[in-house]
């Protein structure tokens, strides 16, 4: 128990690390361990719901702790999928950190966002959202539902 509880803890701290860091490993490849992962136990098809990335850490941290299986790569695969198809963020409150993936955005673009985010107030729309240096509105468009202000 003590190994499975070190497990979902250092899973969970790797986790946050994936939030921060876009990985040169391919979008195929995270997927491919994703359904190995996920698809062991259930239907990847499953995992449907658009939820927080605090709300998917937890999620994957329960799934390990009654019996899901993968090594920390494929785990942090996981993450990066989750955070790339089903992750809302508050642009409002985030840190540039969790927004590339999620928004589809560079770290660059990140800051940028933090930054007129700054010097500017809080984002009301996405309209706003837009008018950030470096955002792509189509990008945007295409991840709308997944903006909470």
């Amino acid at each position: 128990m003590r190994v499975r509880l070190r497990y979902a803890l250092g899973l969970l701290v790797g986790a946050a690390v994936v939030c921060v860091a876009q990985t040169s490993r391919s979008e195929a490849a995270d997927k491919a361990d994703f359904e190995t992962v996920c698809g062991a136990c259930h239907s990847s098809s499953m995992v449907s719901d658009i939820l927080t990335a605090p709300e998917w850490k937890e999620t994957v941290a329960q799934m390990v702790s009654i019996g899901a299986k993968g090594t920390e790569q494929q785990m942090e695969a996981v993450m990066r999928v989750l955070l790339r198809t089903l992750t809302k963020v508050n642009v409002n409150k985030a840190a540039a950190a969790e927004l590339p993936l999620v928004l589809d955005i560079t770290e660059a673009t990140a800051q940028a966002l933090v930054k007129y985010r700054a010097d500017h107030g809080d984002f009301k729309t996405l309209g706003d959202l837009k008018k950030v240096p470096g955002i792509d509105a189509a990008k945007l468009d295409a991840r709308k539902d997944r903006v909470a202000f």
